[in-house]
């Protein structure tokens, strides 16, 4: 055999190992350098209602954890009528996610919403800010964090309560 004839076929090959390392090292560096939880928001999208969470690495090494209700079955009026009841109709809480029920570990309980106020199209929505440490969001140690909030409202004009979970939000921490 022709050791001349080989070269072409190795070169050929160490050529499209080349291209192919070269196409694919952006994506992968792109998967690599993402933080642990920097996300979109993760919604519900239900008749009723949308709750939302996402969690993002800030410049201080924290993180801003950040949820978001609209309740759709109200009209202007009658959210209206709430947020001059109460300003504080809405709690949140956070849980990391082991399977469900009681399997579930509560982490913390989140400030009262950042604000709250009544879309034009009807509907109440509210927002919630925190700065937890990446600890307090290490609900498995050594492992990823599945996490979830729910968001409980207290109806002012009957005392009924709702609670709204988001979807699970996964990252290492």
């Amino acid at each position: 055999m022709n050791t001349k004839e080989q070269r072409p076929k190795g070169r050929l090959k160490r050529g499209l190992m080349k291209a192919l390392a070269i196409v694919t090292a952006p994506a992968v560096g792109v998967v690599l350098m993402a933080g642990p939880a920097s996300a979109a928001p993760l919604c519900n999208y239900t008749a009723d209602y949308n709750a939302c969470i996402t969690i993002s690495k800030t410049s201080s090494g924290k993180y801003l954890l950040h949820l978001g209700i609209d309740m759709r079955k109200l009209s202007k009026q009658e959210a209206q009528t709430i947020i001059n009841a109460s300003r504080y109709v809405f709690q949140a809480e956070l849980w990391g996610s082991d399977g469900g029920g009681v399997l579930d570990d509560f982490q913390a309980y989140m400030p009262v919403q950042t604000r709250m106020w009544a879309p034009a199209e009807g509907g109440l929505s509210a927002e919630f800010d925190s700065y937890p440490s990446a600890s307090a969001l290490n609900e498995d140690p050594g492992g990823g964090d599945e996490l979830y909030a729910k968001i409980i409202f207290t109806d002012p004009r009957t005392g009924a309560k709702r609670t709204f979970k988001t979807p699970e939000f996964f990252g290492f921490f």
